[in-house]
């Protein structure tokens, strides 16, 4: 039996892909004059965004964050939304488990996507990118929710939209769920093998009911 619900953010609650990308292409020009596609943007995920920031410039890296933060709020209701059929099955699960995020993104980026789409209240933790040394798919953050929780990783399901979020979960030991929804290449992350594969939020819903 399940005893906690972890989730990514971006790509899987969220449909917020495309803010990251913009407030990095606003961000670049701005500070280093160059154009980047969001594909390019997309390839350097993986490091939080300040990593990322510091891998370009660390001269700049400071000064980028704050750019970059100030466009990521104020167009966050431009780019970003949360997914139809997310809230349902939150709600359901939140009356059972606790739940949790852990997403590569920084602290504060994670943190303002949650408050501004209205999901901050559904969870008890957020792992950051911020908080951990070792990202996905190192299994830290998950095992950091495994702690805190005080669960073993047959108690945990972890639902991603890439294929590092399904290697995270076998890495961890937690039981690994495919959001085909939010997936920029759904046969990669199909060869993962995930334990489940849900089309879209309300299938993952109907999922949930029968647990």
């Amino acid at each position: 039996m399940f005893k906690a619900a972890l989730f990514d953010l971006d790509g899987t609650l969220t449909d917020s892909m495309n803010l990251s990308a913009q407030a990095f292409i606003h961000t670049f020009r701005k500070h280093l004059k160059r154009e980047y596609t969001p594909e390019e943007i997309f390839a350097m995920f993986g490091p939080s965004e300040e990593g990322i920031f510091r891998k370009q410039d660390e001269s700049q890296a400071k000064a980028m964050m704050e750019t970059f933060l100030a466009f990521y709020r104020r167009c966050h209701q431009q780019y970003a939304a949360v997914y139809p059929g997310v809230l349902p099955a939150l709600k359901l699960l939140r009356e059972r488990m606790p739940l949790a995020v852990i997403t590569g993104k920084g602290k504060r980026p994670a943190l303002i996507t949650l408050e501004e789409t209205g999901l901050a209240p559904y969870f008890d933790l957020v792992i950051s990118g911020s908080c951990v040394q070792r990202h996905k798919p190192d299994p830290q953050g998950i095992e950091m929710v495994l702690q805190a929780f005080a669960i073993s990783p047959q108690q945990a399901f972890y639902l991603g939209d890439s294929p590092v979020d399904i290697k995270t979960a076998r890495r961890a030991g937690v039981t690994a769920l495919a959001a085909l929804w939010g997936a920029r290449d759904r046969e990669s992350l199909l060869r993962q093998q995930p334990d489940a594969a849900f089309a879209s939020p309300e299938e993952f819903a109907a999922w949930v009911q029968k647990l």
